[in-house]
Formats: C-alpha cells, structure tokens, sequence
C-alpha cells in the first residue's frame, strides 16, 4: 500500500524505462568487446545465418552482413550504447525505444529461432524470452510516454506527454 500512496503510474513507468535502460546498457559492458569487434560477433551471428530455419533470410543477413563486415560491430555496440543512455536519462527517449525495439526485433528474428543445427545456438529460447519482454516493455513505454518524469526529455520539453 505505502509504495502506491507515494509513486504514480508515470513514477512506475519511469523506474520500468530506467531498468530496460540499464540493461541495455549492461548488454554492452558483458560482452567481450575486443573479441566482439574483431570477429566474435560476425562469426557467429554468420553462422547463425548459415543456419537460419529460412533460408531467404539467411542469405539476406549473410549479404548485410559481409558488406559492413568492418563497421557491423561497431554498429552494433554503438546502437546499444545509445539506445541505453537515451532510455535510462529519458533523453530522445521515442527515438530511443524505436531503435530498441528495431534492434530487439532483429535479434529475435536472428538469434530468436530454431537454428538448422541447434549447437550454433542451442539457447535459442532464452533469445526468444528476452526479446519478446524488452519489445513488450519498450512498446508499453512509447505507448505511454514513459518519459513524463525522471528524464531530460522531461525537463527540457522535449517530447511533451
């Protein structure tokens, strides 16, 4: 009751938006960015195309993907960094819950499915679960302009609510 009588519906939505801020933030700091930029990610992110249950989308990813081989990773580790510090502060926060919820979509489409031979990514399932809850979480925020309170949006009158 006592957490009810101090903190509105716009104060929860804010804790929601910094939590998927942060975690967005922290899915940069785990991963082992030297190894993640120079080869990690592409090698396995190919061989989840490879592997891809369609095979159109496959060779879709697999074309994207060795065109910006070099860049791809920075991309990467760049769009999640933004995506973070934008959600966590509320700072272009609509801008910021699309790119999640693009990049989110992408990795349920990649990562998210069965793969051809389950050992590339016998966690497929955890990608699923994970991907499903952020575009949810995110989709919820935009919806409701989670940005109301506790952000510079907000105080900057940004994106009015």
């Amino acid at each position: 009751m006592f957490l009810s009588d101090s903190l509105t519906v716009e104060h929860w939505l804010a804790i929601l938006r910094i939590a998927v801020g942060l975690w967005w933030i922290k899915s940069v700091f785990h991963k082992d960015l030297s190894k993640f930029i120079n080869g990690g990610m592409m090698g396995w992110t190919l061989s989840l195309a490879d592997n891809h249950p369609v095979p159109a989308f496959g060779r879709a990813l697999r074309g994207l993907l060795t065109i910006n081989e070099t860049m791809f990773p920075y991309l990467i580790v760049l769009g999640e960094l933004g995506v973070g510090i934008g959600i966590t502060f509320g700072f272009f926060t609509p801008v910021a819950l699309i790119v999640a919820i693009f990049l989110n979509l992408n990795y349920l489409a990649t990562a998210g499915v069965k793969p051809k031979d389950i050992n590339v990514n016998p966690c497929f399932r955890v990608d699923q679960g994970q991907n499903v809850v952020m575009i949810a979480s995110e989709v919820v925020m935009l919806a409701t302009g989670a940005w109301a309170v506790w952000s510079i949006d907000n105080i900057l009158n940004i994106f009015p609510v």
